[in-house]
């Protein structure tokens, strides 16, 4: 008699409805599956990444967006504290000189302080702290801003 209330009960909870909605359920809170460009833009504008996570920095940033010190389009030219001034993360600054910025070392850049000719960006510059992934996406997306 047990052995049929078992097997009565486990195909009652396979096939059972409530095990679908809860299974889809799941897949509902884990969330579409955000893009990189999207996610990157995220990370930018806000300082979270497509999960929420605030993104931290080394030392407590002055501002917790990349957007609150360069603008939404990436212009800068915001005066900070100690005479800096935020820089054009637009395409062309970026592209200029002798050493134009690549991906690579922007996310240096965003990451470590060390800009694209192998120099300390001002102190002010926070030294960001994220997954490889967020770092990726938020420097492609930099990349694009015209």
């Amino acid at each position: 008699m047990h052995k049929v209330f078992f097997v009565l009960g486990a195909a009652l909870l396979c096939g059972c409805p409530q095990n679908a909605a809860t299974t889809a359920g799941a897949q509902r809170a884990a969330g579409p599956k955000v893009t990189a460009p999207a996610n990157g833009r995220m990370i930018f504008l806000t300082g979270k990444d497509s999960e929420g996570f605030r993104i931290n920095a080394a030392h407590p940033p002055l501002r917790t967006s990349c957007a609150a010190c360069h603008r939404a389009n990436g212009s800068g030219g915001v005066h900070l504290p100690g005479g800096a001034v935020s820089a054009d993360l637009r395409r062309k600054a970026l592209s200029e000189g002798a050493h134009p910025y690549t991906l690579l070392t922007l996310e240096r850049a965003i990451s470590t302080g060390i800009d694209n000719e192998n120099k300390p960006l001002d102190p002010v510059m926070p030294k960001w702290q994220m997954t490889p992934r967020d770092l990726h996406d938020v420097a492609a997306y930099v990349m694009t801003l015209r």
